[in-house]
């Protein structure tokens, strides 16, 4: 083997673990967007990070506006994140 087909090898060698991380980073990623019964969580709900979800951010990730309505059970038109974690909560 001559160090041309080295630098070859060790740059495919590279390539190939770059790829298998970024394929496990999106993995990561796209597993924390949906909870164990596969609807979605808290952090894809919160789209704007200010730790309450509006009915906006809940209409469109597709939560139904009365489940909405029933979550919010302080009535101050969004939601908490214990509000939003309720184990009642129903399923879409």
């Amino acid at each position: 083997m001559n160090y041309s087909s080295t630098l070859q090898n060790k740059a495919a060698q590279s390539i190939a673990l770059a790829s298998m991380l970024l394929i496990g980073a999106i993995g990561i990623v796209q597993a924390d967007s949906v909870t164990k019964e596969g609807a979605p969580s808290w952090a894809a709900y919160d789209t704007n990070n200010d730790s309450s979800v509006s009915l906006e951010e809940a209409t469109t990730n597709k939560m139904p506006i009365q489940v909405f309505k029933e979550l919010d059970t302080n009535h101050d038109g969004k939601l908490s994140s214990d509000e939003f974690n309720k184990e009642s909560r129903p399923m879409k």
